[in-house]
């Protein structure tokens, strides 16, 4: 299955979008209009937004306009909307990464509720694999500890089994599959796989079946864990790659899409609703796609 046929953006979720004239984010604006699954909230000029919507073909019904001066003010318009429930998700415009997040993280405005945690979290869909695999988090915690992967690898199977897989499976990933305590992503691997196990915590993570420490190659690789001698459910049919920390999740995650021909798509997700915070290097469809996957989680966030 490929991202398009994968994600469902049922209904039109309504979109907020500082400082949205760019082109790259107006392309996206346009593809998602013409394909009629969001509206969108644009903040900002409204003279420059007006022109970047005629230059780039958004019909008027399929946008409203919020007049911004300043990008930390459209940026904090951006959150109200969210949490006043004028918009279902928000993506980021042309605006600094750090007004944007500075915004949706203030605690006045309740978009992270107590005990969440933001993470980001991919979905992937290579020429070399038989389904869409997901990662996580491969751009915002760089060296989480015990307790926050537990809260990330949370924040991931909520958002998979948003999008239809009941019970993923996940494979939490090390450089090797022995427990070895000079490198701690097999030490808390091991203790994850026997506290779920054990019903430590089957309750907060939910439904899943998961396994580790697992090299990339045994996770990605039937063949890999058999030449290994390794019996398990999620080799070479894993859901979710937990990463043990940024450095190596986002050099799979460029990996993935450099080297091996992937289609990309991200969210950040653990604020209430889905935010879509894309690269500037991402190409229009990674954008596009983004945007798809996080209004397809914003419907199933709203039950519809």
């Amino acid at each position: 299955m490929n991202l398009d046929d994968f994600f469902n953006p049922a209904g039109k979720s309504v979109v907020a979008i500082p400082f949205p004239e760019e082109k790259a984010v107006m392309t996206t604006v346009a593809q998602a209009s013409a394909h009629d699954w969001a509206r969108f909230l644009l903040i900002g000029d409204t003279e420059k937004i007006l022109a970047a919507a005629e230059e780039f073909g958004v019909a008027a019904d399929r946008m409203e306009i919020l007049k911004a001066r300043r990008e930390d003010e459209a940026c904090a318009l951006t959150a109200e909307a969210l949490r006043d429930g004028r918009a279902d998700l928000a993506m980021k415009g042309a605006v600094h990464t750090a007004n944007f997040s500075r915004a949706i993280f203030y605690k006045e405005y309740g978009l992270v509720e107590p005990g969440r945690l933001a993470s980001h979290i991919g979905a992937c869909e290579m020429p070399a694999y038989h389904k869409i695999v997901f990662h996580t988090d491969c751009a915002i915690n760089i060296e989480p500890d015990y307790e926050t992967k537990i809260i990330i690898l949370k924040n991931a199977l909520e958002t998979v089994r948003a999008l239809g897989i009941d019970r993923p499976k996940v494979g939490l990933v090390a450089p090797v599959e022995t427990v070895n305590k000079k490198i701690r992503a097999t030490v808390e691997a091991d203790r994850l796989v026997h506290e779920y196990r054990e019903g430590i915590l089957s309750d907060e993570l939910g439904p899943a079946i998961i396994e580790g420490p697992f090299g990339l190659d045994v996770a990605l690789s039937k063949e890999a864990a058999a030449t290994k001698a390794i019996e398990s459910e999620v080799a070479g049919d894993v859901d979710i790659l937990l990463f043990p920390d940024l450095n190596s999740g986002n050099v799979a995650y460029k990996s993935f899409t450099y080297m091996a021909g992937a289609t990309i798509a991200g969210n950040l997700i653990g604020p209430r609703v889905p935010v879509v915070m894309t690269s500037r290097a991402d190409d229009d469809r990674t954008k596009l796609l983004s945007l798809k996957m996080g209004a397809s989680l914003a419907r199933s966030v709203s039950g519809e």
